[in-house]
């Protein structure tokens, strides 16, 4: 929901708006009389030269460049002059030489030519900017946006006192003498932003300081550019000291830019600290201006400050109240009163108070009930069945039907993916599913909504995941990433990047993850790490941060950082590092602690789910779906347990059993075919190596269209296993024999590949183990040496530290 739908600002308030003549308002006039000069020089007839004996011209993208920055630099906060060097140098715009120049050489004068540098420059706007005669026009139109901005400059300065022009002058001083400081290039010398005595005291200091240095020696260099007396470097801090001063016009831009940015691309907005800084100075030159504590409550949700959210919410809406009040307009204090509830109650819901959050959302129905508001109770429904545990589905149609009514877009294709989220954990027909997001996705193109469209590809993608299709998961999160989104507003060189981005990221490296591209998976996180620091939308690259180090540990057998990765984990996600905790202890060949670990999950029937089946479903509703996925893969593990620790492999089946009908159940492929693998394991363990070849040849098409590269590995070595064993019991020739001892040793050999591409090391020796065997059988004495050093070299590099998996793991 966008922020300004929360606000109640009171329009049509008529107030005396006063320019405030700043040092950087200096230099924007300066910069701009110096461009008007050189235009009015390179006007048809004139023909004067510059330096260098070449006519005045000025070309179309000088022109077009000149008012672009200059617009920039109407609306933006005051800048410091090296910044402001800095963006003329930057090489985004096209500038004359002649025009830099000479604005350095203005400004030095101005420096050194003292107050009544600052008086000439302002009169004589109106001579060589303004002048009218009756064969040339003006250089600039009095009406146009630069004329406004120049009159507006000096009027504003004719009213000011002869100290308080005095005061300008200073500060300007101060202005330039930091650029220096600073390094920048103004083509002039370092200069004292004092005057009067305190200029003859600072000159008599820093000659003596010059002077003691040279006597130590210390380096011209280092002289040249080191502070001034001790007088000067207090006056110069305590201009410094001066808060920069906003305009109510600069600080609605900036307030505007910066909530925008928030919403689609935070990591294009000021750091928290900067910008709450920025706020700061807001509030100093504009106490009741409720948006900048509305900014500030955002700002502090991006970093979890819970005390100063709730403070600047309190303040926004306190500010909203009082300028209603002062109107007398009773409509609009009750409307505030009523959308400061509505958002206390979404700052209890984004810090997990669930209760707080519901019975501000009572509050804020109740008043919406009584003030007939239709817009504000539509979007408490949409957090009241976000917030829900019973009659979801319900409640999600009451507001899409509601919404779509109002004409209410944003909410009513909300709704909709939030059917469609719904009815996906619920089990329900994947084809309807996607159906349901189709009529989401008409609505996003038809209304322009870029946050809910980038939003379903997310959910597409997380759906997919779910669904155990982990090609089309990707497929979706990167059309996603490739998805051009460009404000040419306010982020011309970057486009939407928001939490769906960070998943659909997530997602992919998810993706290089189970195919063992760990690098690559990285490098992906790395960036997703610079683009979305703060919380909450950090879990989710966390959370993935850590399954790389996990499964990358895991395979290589360093249990230590493994068992460090799961502990991590369970700050993000606490049942999901459970599972993997499991996971762990079985490759220890630790079933009981495997068995313990994974429990607490099966006990737990309403276990919520932070990053819902892996990546992308934020949902702990129904009873399928992502809780469900966790249930499942807690049986594998529970069953797993009971294989090696347990009676016999028969105590394990009815677990599979059950694990696979609850699967295929909720249309979960991916999962039932890991499942039905584990059964196919079991019966082999049995003695029932046909019934196993039969089971594994009907889901095997499924691991490996849509498995991990792990996955795919066990599934092909489980394959050779039951060929081989399924020959063994069923009388067959020895040339049959021999061919399918064969076709075993290259299945073998493909198992071999993707394990080594996992870096499963210990696997690795599993299969050249069974490979030499399998030589061995058909007596090939090459091939069985050649997999016998093979797994010598291999344990030398990577000794095994359990027994071996090969009978008793699938």
């Amino acid at each position: 929901m966008a922020a300004r739908e929360f606000l109640n600002p009171v329009s049509n308030q008529k107030t005396l708006l006063r320019e405030n003549i700043t040092p950087h308002k200096i230099a924007v006039v300066l910069f701009i009389k110096e461009f008007c000069m050189i235009k009015a020089k390179a006007r048809p007839g004139q023909l004067l030269t510059c330096e260098d004996g070449s006519f005045y011209s000025v070309e179309a993208v000088h022109r077009r460049d000149f008012c672009m920055l200059v617009l920039k630099l109407i609306q933006c906060p005051d800048m410091e002059l090296s910044e402001f060097m800095g963006l003329l140098h930057s090489g985004q715009y096209t500038w004359l030489p002649a025009h830099i120049s000479a604005l350095k050489r203005t400004l030095a004068e101005i420096n050194e030519g003292g107050v009544c540098a600052i008086q000439s420059l302002i009169h004589d706007l109106n001579v060589t900017v303004f002048s009218d005669s009756a064969l040339l026009q003006p250089v600039v139109n009095k009406s146009s946006i630069i004329g406004l901005f120049l009159r507006r400059i000096i009027i504003f300065f004719d009213k000011l006192t002869f100290s308080q022009v005095v005061a300008v002058y200073r500060s300007f001083k101060a202005y330039y003498f930091r650029a220096k400081v600073a390094g920048t290039d103004l083509g002039g010398p370092l200069d004292n932003p004092a005057v009067g005595a305190s200029s003859t005291v600072g000159d008599s200091m820093l000659s003596e300081n010059m002077h003691l240095s040279s006597t130590m020696g210390i380096d011209s260099e280092y002289k040249c550019s080191s502070p001034i007396g001790v007088g000067m470097k207090t006056e110069l801090m305590a201009l410094e000291g001066e808060a920069v001063s906003w305009t109510r016009r600069q600080a609605e831009l900036f307030i505007a830019q910066q909530v925008n940015l928030l919403q689609n691309n935070e990591s294009l907005a000021l750091p928290p600290p900067k910008l709450q800084d920025k706020i700061r100075d807001i509030l100093q030159a504009n106490p009741d201006y409720a948006e900048a504590h509305y900014l500030s409550y955002l700002n502090c949700l991006r970093v979890r400050e819970y005390c100063g959210a709730i403070d600047s919410l309190f303040h926004c809406f306190d500010r909203n109240t009082a300028l209603a009040a002062s109107n007398n307009s009773t409509d609009d204090k009750n409307r505030s009163f009523r959308y400061a509830t509505l958002n206390l109650a979404i700052l209890h819901a984004q810090f997990g108070q669930k209760g707080e959050a519901l019975c501000a959302l009572r509050e804020a129905v109740q008043m919406a009930h009584e003030a007939n508001d239709d817009v504000c109770l539509q979007h408490a429904q949409t957090w009241l069945y976000r917030l829900s545990r019973n009659n979801k589905d319900v409640l999600i149609q009451r507001s899409i039907n509601r919404s779509s009514d109002l004409k209410l877009s944003y909410l009513t294709s909300l709704g909709i993916q939030s059917s469609a989220q719904c009815a996906g954990i619920a089990g329900t027909k994947p084809a309807l599913v996607f159906e349901v997001l189709m009529k989401s996705d008409a609505l996003n193109c038809q209304n322009s909504l870029l946050e809910l469209l980038a939003n379903s590809f997310a959910q597409k993608a997380a759906l997919w995941l779910l669904y155990g299709k982990m090609e089309m998961s990707s497929l979706s999160s990167q059309l996603l990433l490739r998805l051009h989104t460009p404000d040419a507003a306010l982020m011309p060189q970057s486009g939407f990047s928001g939490e769906s981005t960070c998943l659909a990221l997530c997602c992919v490296a998810n993706n290089f993850i189970q195919e063992g591209k760990y690098q690559l998976a990285s490098v992906l996180l790395q960036h997703a790490r610079q683009q979305f620091p703060h919380e909450p939308m950090s879990h989710a690259w966390m959370y993935t941060e850590q399954l790389l180090y996990f499964f990358e540990a895991l395979h290589n057998g360093r249990w230590q950082e493994a068992e460090q990765a799961v502990t991590r984990m369970s700050s993000v996600h606490k049942w999901d590092s459970l599972l993997r905790k499991g996971e762990l202890l079985l490759s220890k060949g630790d079933a009981v602690g495997a068995s313990a670990a994974v429990h607490p999950v099966l006990d737990n029937p309403t276990c919520e789910t932070e990053l819902g089946c892996g990546i992308g479903i934020n949902s702990a509703q129904g009873n399928g779906g992502a809780r469900l996925a966790l249930r499942i893969r807690a049986l594998v593990l529970t069953s797993e347990a009971h294989h090696i620790n347990g009676p016999g492999p028969a105590t394990a089946v009815c677990v599979l059993t059950t694990a696979l009908a609850l699967a295929q159940q909720n249309y979960l492929d991916s999962l039932a075919a890991i499942v039905a693998c584990h059964l196919a394991h079991l019966q082999l363990q049995l003695g029932l190596p046909t019934q196993a070849l039969r089971l594994l040849d009907e889901w095997l098409l499924v691991v490996l269209a849509h498995g991990g590269a792990y996955d795919r590995a066990r599934a092909l070595l489980l394959l050779a296993k039951c060929r081989v064993a399924a020959a063994t019991a069923s009388p067959t020739s020895q040339a049959e024999r021999h061919n399918i001892v064969t076709e075993a040793i290259s299945t073998l050999e493909r198992s071999k590949s993707l394990f080594n591409q996992v870096e499963a090391t210990s696997r690795v020796k599993d299969v050249l183990y069974l490979q030499a065997l399998l030589y061995n059988e058909v007596d090939c004495v090459v091939g069985r040496k050649k997999c016998a050093l093979e797994f010598r070299a291999l344990d030398e590099q990577h000794p095994t530290k359990i027994a071996t998996t090969l009978l008793n793991r699938f």
